[in-house]
């Protein structure tokens, strides 16, 4: 942890069944004078999906000037939240995100989060809020990697938005997310 704060403020939604209490939260509280989040604990994910994207909403709302750095399904609900918001917000950090419905035919995997074709949809109506600065950083070996997503989320955001790193998985090693957090706000 750091001892001194390199950054004003930060907003983290964590992933499915986080806390703002250990993990990444600890380390971005210990970089920020203020920090607040969304926890996507049990209690947050028994509400409405449409809920759950207006409560994220409604914090990128209070104050779209922070850093947003949003985790896995975390990030997905900070996508859907972005869909015709009524501000612009200045940088949106997307890790592992969750981009909808995911196979992977060598695994016998498939998932469909709720609101897929909502999202589906933003992108095709082009509805969803530009950041002034986005970026997406992704494992390789994420089972929820797609080329076809991250083709999307690049041609809409622009070409430097993904980064997909070599030979990670959907829980990105702590350098990497620590190393992706300090180059995208800057830090030494």
């Amino acid at each position: 942890m750091v001892d001194y704060k390199l950054i004003s403020k930060v907003l983290y939604i964590t992933g499915r069944g986080g806390s703002l209490e250990k993990g990444l939260a600890v380390y971005l509280a210990g970089i920020a004078d203020e920090f607040d989040g969304v926890a996507v604990s049990p209690q947050f994910l028994r509400q409405e999906p449409l809920h759950q994207v207006q409560i994220i909403q409604e914090k990128i709302k209070e104050e779209p000037t922070r850093p947003i750095i949003a985790n896995s399904y975390g990030a997905y609900l900070t996508l859907l939240a972005l869909i015709d918001i009524d501000v612009t917000p200045d940088m949106v950090l997307l890790l592992s995100p969750v981009l909808g419905a995911a196979n992977a035919k060598d695994r016998m995997y498939y998932s469909r989060p709720p609101l897929t074709n909502r999202l589906d949809a933003a992108f095709a109506n082009n509805t969803l809020i530009k950041p002034k600065v986005i970026k997406l950083i992704m494992g390789d070996q994420d089972e929820l990697y797609s080329s076809e997503r991250i083709s999307t989320i690049d041609s809409y955001f622009g070409m430097e938005t993904a980064q997909i790193v070599a030979g990670e998985g959907h829980m990105l090693s702590r350098r990497v997310v620590q190393e992706f957090v300090n180059d995208n706000l800057m830090l030494p």
